[in-house]
């Protein structure tokens, strides 16, 4: 099913004249719809208008871009932070600048198609894929190119199914095999870790990462995207980020959004409460009801069913609005429902 939203505050939407509760929205926290949050994006409309007018090169950088990079690296502790248009601009990059006749990205089978699509351009690399979260595999297929430019990408949170990347081995490995990691934390910033500061502070291993990329327009209830790293890895960087370079840079409405969602996550350990209680709430009215919910430690949850559009229709007519996904199991390929719990 398709829907088209009329009208939409935080967790409650309007659809078909219908009013619903939305239970597929990457808005974790609410932030989209935060007084202040609002407030700031006006006030930065007011100032500099609802787009740049250039990319970041030439007229496209604006006094608030600036404030939410350092901010950014401030959050995740990096030295180095561009800003780009959305999260799959970001990921693209990223993967495309580190391309050389001797770099190997290795890809987990269910990685976001954006960096794939980074991987294709970056022509003069070679892919190789592994079996979803396969470590063995993944220490093979590095062992069988010693000596060339090793980078592994992945998930902190796998957008479909809401595994989380097992970063503690993954380190592990790392420090053995030497290869550098790109971790995109598009849904695991705001809902990872104590503070929300996604899979490293999860695990506890700040600084595990190479290359972080992330996204405003999920937790942080805002659009655009980021690539951050620090000083010791920009010799692998192949040149500027094209993307960054030949687009229109992000706007300063949505910059000045994602900088204040930033600021009211950083000052508030309790922001992520609300979204941690329903979703367990979530799961005890499952359990209580003999509904087989599969629910991990990321915010994503899924609902098998043979009959997904059914059960979606069903929930639609009864007030809440769902998404179906095709989810990859053990034993095949299944269609669920995919729901995400809100703050709000």
């Amino acid at each position: 099913m398709e829907f088209i939203l009329e009208k939409r505050q935080a967790h409650k939407a309007v659809v078909g004249g219908k009013e619903v509760i939305i239970f597929s929205s990457n808005d974790y926290l609410g932030l989209s719809a935060h007084p202040e949050v609002l407030r700031a994006a006006s006030e930065a409309a007011a100032l500099y208008g609802v787009g740049t007018g250039g990319a970041p090169g030439t007229t496209g950088t604006t006094s608030i871009h600036g404030e939410l990079a350092e901010a950014v690296a401030k959050f995740i502790s990096r030295d180095h932070v561009a800003l780009l248009p959305s999260g799959y601009q970001a990921n693209q990059a990223l993967h495309h600048s580190l391309d050389s006749d001797r770099t190997v990205f290795y890809i987990d089978n269910r990685h976001h198609p954006s960096a794939l699509d980074g991987v294709r351009l970056a022509r003069n690399s070679r892919l190789v894929r592994f079996d979803h979260n396969n470590l063995d595999a993944l220490k093979g297929a590095i062992l069988a190119h010693r000596g060339m430019n090793n980078i592994v990408s992945l998930p902190s949170v796998f957008t479909v199914d809401g595994d989380i990347a097992p970063l503690d081995k993954l380190n592990e490995m790392k420090q053995k095999l030497g290869f550098l990691l790109i971790l995109d934390e598009a849904h695991a910033t705001g809902c990872l870790g104590e503070t929300g500061r996604g899979v490293e502070e999860h695990f506890a291993l700040k600084g595990a990462a190479d290359f972080i990329m992330g996204t405003f327009s999920k937790a942080l209830g805002s659009q655009g995207g980021f690539i951050a790293y620090n000083k010791n890895v920009v010799s692998h960087l192949r040149s500027h980020f094209r993307t960054l370079e030949y687009s229109t840079s992000l706007s300063a409405v949505s910059a000045a959004a994602a900088l204040k969602s930033l600021q009211l996550l950083d000052s508030n350990r309790s922001l992520m409460q609300p979204l941690r209680k329903a979703k367990q709430l979530i799961i005890d009215n499952c359990a209580a009801l003999g509904i087989p919910l599969i629910s991990k430690e990321s915010m994503i949850m899924l609902l098998p069913s043979a009959n997904t559009d059914t059960l979606q229709g069903r929930l639609f007519e009864a007030g809440f609005l769902t998404i179906t996904v095709k989810a990859q199991f053990a034993s095949g390929t299944m269609p669920c429902l995919r729901i995400i719990p809100m703050a709000t």
